[in-house]
């Protein structure tokens, strides 16, 4: 089954976990590119939007046109609340496709001629670590914003207990908050503040990132 949305551009691609990743992801190498680190040009980023949506998008990519090009493929979606569970996820999602799968992130492994690997937010390390990219931002905000975060978790705290508001997304609630009382970056989603320099790209995650993605590439 073809795939007619997707459309293979690069040798290297990036398969991620909905639009906010795709959008923070493809500012962040047009930092790099735009830094003169032309390697990270050989980068596409794709959504393959939820996680259940996985092994179905990676079955049908093998058969999109300008596949026989890809040289690398690596995945990266949040650990969210269970690490483990994500790392079995990813893995299982490529045994099924017949891909070879590394045991941990940021690791590689050689299926075929192909480079396969993963990573998974906020720590984009193999030393694990629960949570998302929202963490991952709000630990590396560019402006000093350790007042405002304060403020802003009191306010949640207030609005939970004194008028029983739920927030099961309490850090994409914080982090959406931080943007909409900052004059640079109301109104913009994730990706679109990451490119106005909302986040420290030069942060340690990325820099792991940096380098994982340069090994995936060489």
């Amino acid at each position: 089954m073809v795939n007619e949305k997707i459309s293979i551009k690069c040798p290297h691609l990036i398969l991620c976990e909905g639009e906010d990743e795709l959008h923070f992801l493809i500012s962040y190498l047009g930092k790099l590119i735009k830094n003169g680190e032309g390697i990270y040009g050989s980068f596409q980023v794709l959504s393959f939007g939820g996680n259940e949506q996985l092994t179905l998008f990676i079955e049908t990519l093998a058969s999109t046109p300008q596949y026989d090009g890809v040289k690398s493929i690596t995945i990266i979606r949040d650990a969210e609340k269970d690490f483990i569970a994500a790392v079995q996820s990813i893995r299982s999602s490529l045994s099924h496709n017949g891909f070879s799968a590394p045991q941990d992130p940021c690791q590689i492994a050689l299926s075929g001629s192909l480079k396969i690997g993963f990573a998974l937010f906020p720590a984009l390390s193999d030393a694990g670590g629960n949570g998302t990219l929202e963490d991952l931002c709000l630990n590396n905000l560019s402006e000093n914003a350790e007042e405002i975060l304060g403020d802003i978790e009191c306010f949640l705290i207030s609005l939970q207990h004194r008028r029983h508001r739920e927030f099961p997304r309490y850090h994409k609630s914080k982090l959406h908050t931080y943007l909409s009382v900052t004059d640079k970056y109301v109104g913009l989603k994730i990706g679109e503040a990451a490119k106005a320099n909302a986040v420290n790209f030069e942060c340690e995650e990325l820099q792991r990132l940096k380098c994982f993605l340069k090994e995936m590439a060489n």
